[in-house]
């Protein structure tokens, strides 16, 4: 490891600059080479079979692992470990290697899978680097924020993780009162504000926390905790008064409603009318500064208990319906049927599956309360910064029926005597699930096997889910039928998995790839979806203006021939602004292909 100078550090690449560093990477990954760095203590203290799920509401763990593909998770995790920076460029895009390998070994991939995918995040990885001086516990409230202290981060919360376990660091750096509201330094006023950190950077801590607590890896709670420490806060995520020190223990019930219907009277309410465009870096804390006591209102309306299990299981069963929903019905588009997977707010679905694995290792009441609430207002947060899309569940369901029983692009035959009939769909694809989880593990798309992985869990624990049951939940809000609610049944999931998969492409059945959306939802939904190369409605009303005016004179014979030339200079003009306005998403799109 060194450590670079100024002039190394290109503060403007999408890529790592590695002109001076001496550890590149070579371009072509071997397998070989991530044995030589590994040591059995590492293995055995921080990197080892990955442990079962820490509780029931966890996803289980498909049938596929064997001692290979077990094998190669272990080497490459710890290479991954060793070897890279948390952040892969100096714009702090993350290091998505160790999400991904854990999340296709939980679905059953192959060593071999593993190995090609692993290949494909090392050949664009930032090598690690010393740090200026070790992180200590006197001392690490002085360099929050600051990437360079990656390294020493990372050792300081391996050694904290090794004495004390991730419940008790999580507690006393993450959730407590001092970790977020005790001052850095007296003369400056700033405070650690720890569990935005968590949080903030569209969750990308909390679900490397997350994978560490799910499969029980003391490595990866160690890389999720030092990338908190080097997360930008955001104190509006926050309230002073969820913490321990305010808040009795016994007062954890909260508000009167649940989180669904909470969301259906953001959905409806006028005051988030019209949100303009947010620049996506720093969508988070727009909204916040420009919507935040509206979220908290709605954020403080929320009823559920910390203080039991089932308390727990309903709270983060509601967030799950609620991520989901954001997500799938607000991408789905009624009037031109088509679907925006809008890439920020993936990031709340795939997010929301680590809540359980979090909160098994919260044991205070105030600190499960006061996570849980966080975790809720960015959610809210984010779907409002995104444009907040609407949520019409009736359209939804009737426009995705189909998607319950069909696959498209497979072509098998089957033999008489199937069931129900050699011609059924269900003949052809038994279980809907299985091709997309199939899709999912050779695709090289780094978030979709994430995104399938929540989604099937989550119709595993919810789809017997009947139509109705959400309105049986709720106290009788008139924005609940606006939304309708009542339709909403265990089939969410599927419908959106299918919806998903259909806009990035079957690519494994040969589609070629697709990727996100980066444009948020700040338009109407025909405008949206509108071809771009269609022509603008006014030069239409141009060309038909002009072209009336023949019928009154035959002076105008000269306008009629240059109507043409009219309208291709207005939708010229029209188009180029056009695409300089989705210029930026554009961009977003080709910067995010392998994150």
């Amino acid at each position: 490891m060194t450590t670079p100078s100024d002039s190394e550090l290109d503060k403007a690449a999408d890529r790592p600059f590695h002109r001076n560093l001496p550890a590149t990477p070579p371009t072509i990954y071997s397998p070989e080479a991530t044995t030589k760095v590994i040591s059995v203590e590492q293995i055995n203290r921080f990197f080892h079979d990955p442990a079962p799920p820490p509780s029931a509401m966890c996803p289980q763990r498909f049938p596929g692992s064997d001692p290979e593909s077990t094998d190669t998770l272990i080497r490459t995790l710890s290479h991954n470990h060793l070897s890279w920076h948390i952040f892969f460029n100096f714009k702090r895009f993350q290091n998505h290697a160790a999400h991904h390998l854990l999340c296709i070994w939980a679905m059953g991939a192959s060593g071999h899978l593993l190995d090609a995918i692993y290949a494909s995040h090392y050949a664009f990885q930032r090598p690690a680097f010393k740090s200026p001086r070790p992180i200590t516990r006197e001392n690490y409230r002085r360099h929050l924020g600051d990437e360079k202290y990656y390294s020493a981060f990372l050792a300081f919360f391996k050694s904290e993780l090794l004495e004390k376990g991730l419940s008790e660091c999580l507690e006393e750096y993450v959730l407590s009162s001092a970790a977020n509201l005790a001052p850095i330094d007296v003369h400056d006023g700033k405070h650690p504000g720890m569990l935005s950190r968590l949080i903030t950077v569209i969750f990308h801590a909390l679900i490397h926390v997350g994978y560490g607590a799910e499969f029980g890896l003391l490595g990866l709670s160690a890389e999720g905790l030092a990338m908190t420490a080097t997360h930008p806060p955001n104190l509006n995520l926050v309230n002073r008064a969820w913490f321990s020190d305010a808040i009795p223990e016994t007062d954890q019930m909260g508000g009167t409603q649940n989180a669904i219907t909470l969301l259906a009277l953001v959905a409806c309410d006028p005051r988030f009318e019209n949100i303009k465009p947010m620049e996506v870096p720093t969508m988070l804390r727009s909204a916040l500064q420009e919507y935040g006591p509206a979220i908290r209102e709605y954020v403080e309306m929320w009823k559920f208990d910390a203080t039991s299990d089932t308390g727990i299981a309903t709270a983060v069963e509601e967030l799950s319906w609620v991520n989901t929903m954001i997500y799938g019905v607000g991408g789905h588009l009624p009037r031109s049927q088509k679907f925006r997977a809008d890439f920020l707010l993936m990031h709340l679905l795939t997010s929301s599956l680590f809540l359980p694995s979090l909160l098994a290792n919260i044991s205070k009441f105030s600190s499960r309360r006061a996570f849980l609430l966080t975790y809720f207002t960015a959610s809210l947060a984010c779907y409002i910064g995104r444009g907040r899309p609407a949520l019409d569940l009736r359209a939804f369901y009737n426009n995705t029926e189909h998607f319950l029983h069909q696959v498209p692009g497979l072509d098998s035959s089957p033999a008489p005597g199937t069931f129900p009939s050699p011609s059924s769909d269900s003949s052809q694809t038994s279980n809907v699930w299985l091709p997309l989880i199939q899709s999912a593990l050779a695709s090289p798309n780094t978030h979709l096997c994430k995104l399938h992985r929540a989604l099937v869990h989550y119709s595993c624990l919810y789809g017997k889910h009947r139509k109705g049951w959400a309105n049986a939940q709720s106290i009788g809000e008139g924005a609940e039928d606006t939304v309708g609610l009542g339709e909403l049944d265990g089939t969410l999931f599927l419908r959106v998995a299918m919806l998903t998969q259909n806009r990035l492409g079957w690519k494994r059945g040969g589609d070629p790839e697709q990727h996100w959306d980066f444009d948020g939802f700040f338009e109407p939904d025909e405008v949206l979806q509108s071809d771009i190369s269609a022509p603008h409605p006014v030069s239409s009303s141009l060309l038909s203006l002009v072209l009336s005016f023949h019928f009154f004179a035959p002076t105008y014979f000269y306008l009629i021939s240059l109507a043409p030339l009219l309208v291709s200079t207005f939708d010229l003009f029209y188009h180029t602004s056009r695409r300089l306005l989705l210029g930026y998403q554009t961009l977003q799109h080709f910067l995010t292909s392998r994150t």
